[in-house]
């Protein structure tokens, strides 16, 4: 269970990058387009010369998604290697414990141990303090859940 919401919640913040980056550089794009067709002069015939940019957009779709590996990218430098292995069989490729263990020749303990392990790394380093909800189970005895 918490392992699905770490998994749900790296998504969203995957999502809300990459949309965050998509109009950023849709407005750099634009600012470019309208920098590049300014007029550079006049011909002797005082026709203006623009300068004709031939320029190919790329689809959302496509920049979204380098956006996700950079920021992929950056998450998986804080881990060890083995974890990395472990996390990406595990959580994209939907490898069981058992399987990623007999591949790498580790026991299922060890797996579970670098996924555990991998997943808080990335927990402390991606996840603000403040997602951290209080409940009081008990009055006057309260509990940190995360």
């Amino acid at each position: 269970m918490e392992e699905a919401r770490i998994v749900t919640w790296f998504i969203t913040g995957l999502r809300h990058e990459a949309i965050r980056l998509t109009k950023k550089y849709r407005g750099l794009h634009e600012h470019e387009l309208l920098i590049l067709n300014e007029q550079l002069g006049k011909e002797e015939g005082g026709r203006e010369i623009r300068e004709m940019v031939d320029t190919l957009a790329a689809k959302s779709d496509t920049q979204a998604q380098a956006e996700e590996n950079l920021f992929l990218q950056e998450a998986f430098s804080i881990l060890t290697p083995l974890q990395k292995k472990v996390i990406a069989g595990a959580i994209f490729e939907g490898t069981t414990e058992q399987e990623i263990a007999q591949e790498l020749g580790i026991t299922h303990q060890c797996v579970h141990k670098l996924k555990e392990r991998g997943l808080n790394r990335l927990r402390k380093r991606f996840v603000p303090e403040k997602s951290h909800r209080q409940v009081e189970p008990y009055p006057g005895r309260t509990t940190t859940l995360t």
